[in-house]
């Protein structure tokens, strides 16, 4: 008996083909998979391409019983599993198959169990959780336009808006200017409306990295930006924690770019989630998301 588990994302899609008891015996990588972001025809084509990949790696018939999971963004919503439900149908996935979310399955891998909390701040940011008794909830991740606090995005924006206070005389000087001027290969600040306007989102949340990068030579504008943000991912976590009761000790797992790459805003994220829920473990990712989809599989077996 085989397991697939996929991560099929907006920007890359993963999958891993195991044994039954999760030995990999293939991985491969290929391009995004979310239909909200390719369209559902692009969609089919890539996950297509992944089972074939695995099973030719693994040397293995792409027609054998497999147990498939995949998680991707929106499939917590009914119609999304149904579109997705209706492309597993006509690759001939219809049996033994889990459609789930990518929080779900981040989490999964994360802790290495089917239950605890996750945070995600990566682009976007979710904080989501389960409990033993499988109930579910989930705080965030409303997107850039409603909310997503304490993620790329909004640690980007906001360290942009204080240049713009700062080029008014509305705020505080902060070293953001030069710093952002700088990476944009921009020579103004009136330069950013125009710049602004025509980037991407994930373009406009790569700039979180600057703000990072100012906030450890101490300026006080790009660490307060950074403050309010692990603020805002430990209201969340709160919420979340509050709303599943957790009876006993539980893990709590931090995830996406900007806890795993930023060590110190991960440390002020622990220091908080101290004081708030001692009896959690606050820890790093233990296996990526495609990983964790093998473990929600194995885990119905």
């Amino acid at each position: 008996m085989y397991i697939i588990g996929i991560d099929g994302g907006g920007t890359g899609t993963v999958g891993i083909l195991t044994t039954e008891t999760g030995r990999c015996l293939a991985q491969v990588q290929s391009g995004p998979s979310n239909y909200h972001v390719v369209g559902a025809a692009k969609t089919q084509t890539v996950l297509k391409s992944v089972v074939e990949a695995l099973c030719e790696k693994a040397g293995i018939p792409s027609t054998i019983a497999i147990h498939f999971c995949l998680g991707m963004a929106g499939l917590g919503r009914a119609e999304d599993r149904k579109i997705i439900g209706r492309i597993c149908d006509e690759l001939g996935i219809g049996e033994n198959r889990i459609l789930t979310h990518d929080a779900h399955i981040a989490l999964v891998g994360g802790t290495e169990k089917q239950h605890g909390v996750i945070v995600i701040s990566g682009t976007g940011a979710i904080v989501y959780g389960i409990n033993t008794d499988g109930k579910e909830a989930r705080a965030s991740g409303w997107g850039y336009l409603l909310g997503d606090e304490g993620s790329g995005y909004d640690i980007a924006i906001k360290g942009l808006r204080a240049v713009a206070r700062a080029a008014d005389g509305r705020g505080r000087p902060t070293e953001l200017t030069n710093r952002i001027l700088s990476t944009l290969e921009l020579n103004a600040p009136g330069d950013l409306i125009r710049w602004v306007h025509a980037a991407s989102r994930d373009a406009i949340a790569q700039l979180s990295k600057v703000v990072f990068d100012a906030a450890r030579t101490r300026d006080m504008v790009a660490e307060k930006i950074i403050d309010v943000a692990a603020a805002e991912l430990v209201c969340a976590a709160s919420s979340v924690i509050e709303q599943l009761e957790f009876g006993a000790s539980f893990d709590i797992v931090l995830s996406g770019g900007n806890l795993i790459h930023q060590p110190v805003f991960a440390d002020k994220l622990r220091r908080q989630f101290a004081g708030i829920a001692p009896e959690a473990s606050v820890l790093l990712p233990r296996h990526d998301p495609a990983y964790g989809a093998v473990l929600v599989a194995q885990a119905k077996l």
